[in-house]
């Protein structure tokens, strides 16, 4: 699967609703891309493509350095997955289909 897309992501976490867009590029078993929202831009690191499902990382520098890591599925226009986030545990999340483009 080679394609881009752009996906409304909604992770809820102990403090509540976050929100975001994940702009996402697919390219054979790997995937690249970036994560943005009102705090700033953060690139997806260790992007994979597995039978269906993705994975990456996501590295925060502030307010304390983690590591986020992240497993979703993709089903038609629908991306959902979970969040694991070292000692506070594993949040879920879901997006929605805004744009795609395949090669």
């Amino acid at each position: 699967m080679n394609s881009s897309s752009r996906w409304q992501l909604s992770v809820m976490t102990p403090t509540g609703e976050q929100q975001g867009i994940l702009e996402l590029v697919v390219d054979g078993g790997s995937c690249s891309g970036r994560v943005c929202n009102e705090a700033g831009e953060l690139a997806l690191e260790d992007g994979a493509w597995d039978d269906q499902e993705l994975s990456w990382n996501l590295r925060l520098h502030r307010p304390i350095p983690l590591t986020l890591a992240c497993r979703a599925q993709i089903t038609d226009a629908t991306l959902s997955g979970d969040v694991t986030v070292a000692a506070f545990g594993n949040f879920s999340f879901t997006g929605r289909l805004l744009e795609e483009h395949s090669d």
